[in-house]
């Protein structure tokens, strides 16, 4: 009985001793495989490393590339805007233009678009013609005998108006051609002018067209 016994209890322990020795050897197997796994995460953390600056570079180049392109679509844009406002100004100088808008929106700031229009009818008109300078802004800023063809001129209201997009529209349209006063040359309030230069008017000229508070000669 006893050797039995003892026999049991030396198996025992010997079983004890198989379940330990499996038990290390699957914590060996745990450890081995996950250190093979850091190993490997090692690896491309060490090849990420180094990707980013070749990726760095191509990104760069693929920059560099983007911005050449944005600089040629903004020089095309540039020259766009550049052929549209000429179109716009039909090959005034940029004096020409300013003076212009200025003399329409000065004459004509309490006129609708067909006013302001007429006003810029009667400049381009005698640019056209023999009697008067061949430039806008040597038109507008015209004297005789020391006084000034256009009273804003005189009074310099022309240097502080406020250009409104209604009289942009008129001088876009005079420029394209479109002509409503009749050819005139000439234009006064008859309720601002004085009884002598009115007088001039309706005995030296011909009127062509009235509208609103002006009337228009030739």
């Amino acid at each position: 009985m006893n050797r039995l016994r003892d026999s049991a209890i030396v198996l025992g322990l010997a079983g004890m001793l198989l379940m330990v020795s499996a038990d290390t050897k699957d914590v060996e197997a745990k450890i081995s495989y996950e250190s093979e796994v850091l190993f490997e995460d090692t690896k491309q953390s060490s090849v990420g490393a180094v990707c980013p600056a070749a990726g760095g570079r191509a990104l760069k180049l693929a920059a560099q590339a983007i911005g050449a392109e944005n600089e040629v679509e903004i020089e095309i844009e540039t020259k766009i805007e550049a052929e549209i406002q000429a179109e716009e100004t039909a090959g005034l100088s940029p004096e020409d233009y300013d003076a212009l808008l200025r003399i329409v929106e000065a004459e004509a700031s309490g006129e609708d678009e067909t006013g302001r229009l007429l006003v810029a009818n009667v400049v381009l008109n005698r640019v056209r013609a023999e009697a008067f300078p061949d430039t806008i802004q040597a038109v507008v800023y015209q004297t005789r005998d020391g006084r000034a063809q256009f009273s804003p001129v005189g009074s310099g209201k022309i240097e502080r108006v406020i250009v409104s997009d209604t009289t942009r529209i008129a001088v876009e349209r005079a420029l394209a051609g479109e002509d409503v006063s009749g050819g005139a040359l000439y234009f006064v309030n008859p309720s601002l002018a004085d009884a002598g230069a009115l007088s001039w008017f309706r005995e030296n000229l011909t009127l062509v067209r009235a509208y609103h508070d002006h009337e228009f000669y030739l």
